[in-house]
């Protein structure tokens, strides 16, 4: 609460109150003022002191975004995130107010919905319940929140605006500008056609009030209004599977705007809508690019309100004129290729002469749905100058930006008219120096720079983005320096949620390297790699990682528009894909897998455990249902068979896990969570039948997979941890099956022969059954095959294999090189899962991190860990640190929730909070001791415990 809020809310009941929680010495003074408006100062000041000690309420977000433009949910979900010094603090009550204006807001006139005082703790997930909104509505919101003393805290405003809903909405047209179509060879010559360059110029004669644009794209698009990039954000409008729905964005653009003159304008490329895709090249599709359309298109409308109350709207039709300009080529994958030397300066402002443009065209009819985008923009994140320059040959030179990263580069040269400079991305080098090609298969990853010959000139691309390390540089006519060339970091704007930290600086730099390769492959959809011929949204890998995806950053809204196009993705018999979008299907190769088309169920499960998300598990529930039936038609009994498209544990080693074990493993998994989504959104008779399904699959599964003793029939890592992990040992057999995978792994050296598929699952596996310091044991492993292997040889990010490069042999396959090797693939990084919720021990039971689990565990070789987590309802901080004589934990809950705290001692005696012996604490209570752990049950607060040896 500030203090114009205290100002204009205190009530004559609340002055009481705050004299009443004043000092006798307080009390005196504020007696000896005699008026009441003399104590008004003082009174404010304490009202504020006693306030910052109750709950403070801030992030308010709508749909999961803040303050988002053009949403599509006539009835979004709403949330908070409540802090407060003291501890067990809790929210009892809430009322949230949305009104039409602000200033009705600041009033409290809620003319559109006024919760009215609600009693609960719930800070997330709760609906809006107002006024039927519609298309252009505009809302800003509040929230009050009661504390466990009574006391009122109220937000600042936030806000929202609803887009266009109908179709009756648009009154803009698709427009394009079409050029000649290709006739070459689709196999051996390259089709990178220019951008289109598209504008209006248009006066306005009254005093405006507010603007917005809505605009959108079959390509890829940036908006330009007199002279300046509108927004942001980069890649809009992201990739869909384009026949089912596209995506528009809503922009507020009213200072952009002025009276009189005024010039729109949208620079237009193929994007992934017509543009190369995949590996379609590589492998010799019929079909290599422009999957589904040939031109792209641009739609958007102009829509000004006008201080005098009437409005207008400014559509793209055939009125707008269109044109090539100096982006010659720009194609995701391929590059992008300008001629400075072709610009027309001014294009895009009022004034500028365009008798020498053309007629827009008529794009093509959009055949699906025109949606508000929900999910977070790539934008520019970061920008980074090189550590290092090198030049293997003359006049080559190569600069090394210090890690693996997804993004461009700006540069900054100088020379004649005409002179073309070309750049080239890798993500390695070879051992002579020059850059590392080889992994990118059939894409060409370069760019092109022809200078205009005026002065310093500086440009970075718009359309392609790429995968890399390292940057060669040829045609300069001078030699650079560092400052010649900035890299620009790029992805989805996913927020950082988390902090790791501890004595191990190779685990310290593991974690960067996750992060690094999350955030590079976090690029409207989850990528598998950002380099290569491929960026597909691989839903094996998601699925994997989702969770240590949402542990390293906010992936609400991310998730929240890839499920949709998982969703949309789903084949016709009930089979999620592969890969999402699925823009084609190669012959011969069915378009599904076990542990890839599982992410289906899988993700949106996660989704509701850490964010407790019932809107996504009710949407795609129905398709659900349909895989869960596709999946049982396909079994063998009750046992799934490995046939037909099948990856097993990809790039596994050693013994290879049956394809028909992981494929039953999966549907039994999948059954189990189905269960209890099914009660989750009360399907009590699916929740029936889903759990009687899993435990016949148990059954069956036992018996073939299973020997008396608790061994497997496959004795290979993954086999033991998935059965292990997805609860498919009978109770009596459990310990027996972890003892086996323990043993495995030690006589393995402390090292792993598993694949994408098991490693996670062992890590997990290992500290639920005990075996934390085997597990420490892995995690600091720096031999091959290991995550620390891949750090003292140098790696900024995470590797597709284990085996990416070795000292001994060099890149994969020695001299050939392979192709199938990438230096940035998250997939092994899922042990992020482990370091959070196993290591850091933190943890949710039960949906969205209401109640927490903190139960740390250092294992050997490791003296401090420090890790802190931003979830949906606040932070959570778990520290440890081992000194010769005791152990440490300082722990963090955040306000509003309980906690579970294990202090892994069984010795009350010897655990103190803070000075005091946590048997006298009236802040927390001991609800268990086992043979390892003091159990707590602790609120809200800071706690600093201390455990003697």
């Amino acid at each position: 609460m500030n203090q114009s809020t205290v100002m204009c809310n205190i009530s004559k009941d609340r002055f009481n109150y705050i004299i009443m929680q004043t000092s006798k010495r307080e009390e005196f003074l504020l007696k000896g003022y005699g008026k009441y408006v003399l104590l008004l100062p003082l009174v404010f000041f304490l009202s504020l002191k006693f306030v910052s000690a109750g709950l403070s309420v801030d992030n308010l977000r709508c749909e999961y975004l803040v303050n988002p433009l053009g949403i599509q949910n006539t009835n979004p979900r709403l949330s908070w995130i409540l802090t407060s010094e003291e501890r067990n603090q809790v929210q009892t009550a809430y009322q949230i107010l949305v009104s039409s204006t602000p200033e009705k807001l600041a009033s409290n006139n809620a003319d559109l919905w006024d919760s009215g005082k609600i009693l609960s703790n719930q800070t997330n997930q709760i609906v809006y319940n107002g006024k039927q909104l519609q298309s252009r509505d505009e809302c800003y919101w509040k929230v009050r929140v009661w504390d466990k003393n009574g006391v009122v805290s109220e937000s600042r405003a936030a806000n929202f605006s609803v887009g266009l809903l109908n179709y009756s909405d648009w009154k803009a047209k698709w427009i394009t500008h079409n050029i000649e179509p290709f006739t070459g060879d689709k196999y051996e010559e390259l089709y990178l056609p220019p951008a289109r360059y598209l504008r209006k110029s248009f006066k306005l004669g009254k005093q405006i009030k507010s603007a917005k644009v809505y605009a959108s794209a079959l390509g890829l698009y940036e908006l330009r209004l007199n002279g300046q990039k509108v927004g942001d954000a980069c890649f809009t409008p992201g990739w869909t599977d384009y026949n089912k729905r596209v995506y528009y964005n809503t922009y507020d653009v009213t200072e952009l705007l002025k009276e009189g003159e005024n010039a729109i304008g949208a620079i237009l490329a193929d994007g992934w809508y017509s543009g190369y895709l995949g590996y379609a090249l590589y492998v010799k599709l019929d079909k290599v690019r422009a999957f589904y359309g040939e031109s792209p298109s641009f739609i958007g409308q102009l829509e000004i309100i006008y201080t005098d109350g009437t409005s207008e709207i400014l559509a793209t039709d055939q009125s707008w004129k269109a044109n090539l300009g100096p982006i010659r080529e720009a194609d995701i994958l391929m590059g992008e290729t300008y001629d400075a030397r072709l610009e027309e300066t001014g294009w895009d402002q009022a004034g500028f002469n365009a008798a020498n443009w053309k007629k827009a065209d008529l794009g093509l009819k959009l055949s699906g749905a025109l949606e508000a985008y929900p999910g977070v923009l790539v934008k520019h994140m970061e920008e980074i100058q090189p550590i290092e320059m090198t030049e293997p040959e003359k006049g080559t030179y190569i600069f090394n930006l210090g890690k693996n990263f997804a993004g461009i580069v700006r540069i900054r040269v100088s020379g004649e008219r005409g002179t073309k400079i070309t750049l080239r991305y890798g993500e390695m080098l070879h051992d002579d120096g020059s850059l590392m090609t080889e992994n990118l298969r059939k894409a060409r990853a370069t760019d092109t720079y022809i200078l205009k010959g005026e002065g310093i000139e500086t440009w970075e691309p718009r359309f392609t983005y790429h995968g890399f390390q390292y940057v060669e540089v040829t045609g300069l006519s001078e030699k650079p320096d560092l400052s010649t060339i900035t890299g620009i970091v790029m992805n989805s704007d996913t927020k950082p949620a988390s902090t790791f930290e501890c004595s191990s600086e190779m685990n310290n730099q593991l974690y960067q390297n996750i992060l690094t390769t999350q955030f590079a492959n976090f690029f409207d959809i989850p990528t598998d790699c950002p380099q290569r011929d491929e960026r597909l949204g691989w839903t094996g890998d998601a699925q994997l990682y989702s969770v240590s995806a949402a542990y390293n950053a906010d992936v609400s809204a991310f998730f929240t528009k890839w499920m949709q196009d998982v969703d949309d993705g789903q084949l016709w018999y009930g089979a999620y894909p592969i890969f999402a979008p699925l823009p084609y299907i190669r012959p011969y190769h069915v378009p599904h897998s076990p542990a890839w088309s599982d992410a289906g169920i899988i993700i949106p499960y996660n989704m509701y455990k850490i964010y407790g998300d019932t809107l996504l598990l009710r949407r795609m529930y129905p398709g659900m249902k349909r895989f869960m039936d596709f999946q049982l038609s396909e079994s063998n009994g009750f046992l799934r068979p490995g046939s037909g498209n099948n990856y097993g544990d990809w790039l596994s080693l050693g013994a290879e896990t049956s394809k028909d074990l992981i494929a039953s493993a999966y549907f039994a998994y999948d059954t189990k969570m189905m269960s209890e989504i099914a009660q989750c959104l009360n399907q009590e008779e699916d929740a029936a039948y889903y759990q009687h399904l899993f435990q016949n699959i148990k059954k069956d599964y036992a018996r073939q997979y299973m020997n008396e003793d608790g061994s497997l029939k496959e004795h290979t890592q993954t086999a033991y941890a998935l059965s292990l992990y997805m609860g498919l040992y009978p109770e009596n057999l459990k310990e027996q099956g972890a003892a086996f995978l323990a043993k495995m792994i030690t006589e393995n050296g402390n090292r792993f022969s598993s694949g994408f598929i098991g490693t996670k699952h062992v890590m997990l596996v290992l500290s639920d059954f005990g075996y934390n310091d085997l597990a420490y044991s892995l995690f600091t492993q720096t031999e091959y095959p290991s995550w620390g292997y891949s750090v003292v040889n140098g790696s900024t990010s995470i590797w597709e294999r284990w085996n990416s490069y070795t000292k001994e042999t060099g890149f994969l396959g020695g001299k050939t090189r392979s192709a199938m090797n990438s230096f940035s693939h998250y997939s092994f990084g899922a042990v992020a899962e482990w370091m959070f919720s196993k290591a850091a021990g933190i943890n949710t039971d039960g949906p969205g991190f209401r109640k927490i689990i903190i139960k740390p565990s250092i294992g050997e070789g490791v003296k401090f860990m420090n890790a802190s987590y931003n979830s949906i309802n606040g932070r959570i901080v778990s520290n440890c640190k081992k000194r010769d004589d005791r152990l440490e934990l300082h722990i963090e809950i955040p306000a509003n929730t309980t906690a579970q705290i294990y202090i892994p001692s069984v010795e009350k005696t010897k655990i103190r909070e803070g000075k005091t012996l946590i048997g006298k604490s009236n802040d927390f209570s001991i609800i268990g001791i086992n043979g390892t752990y003091t159990v707590l049950q602790a609120g809200s607060g800071v706690y600093d415990f201390i455990i003697e040896k």
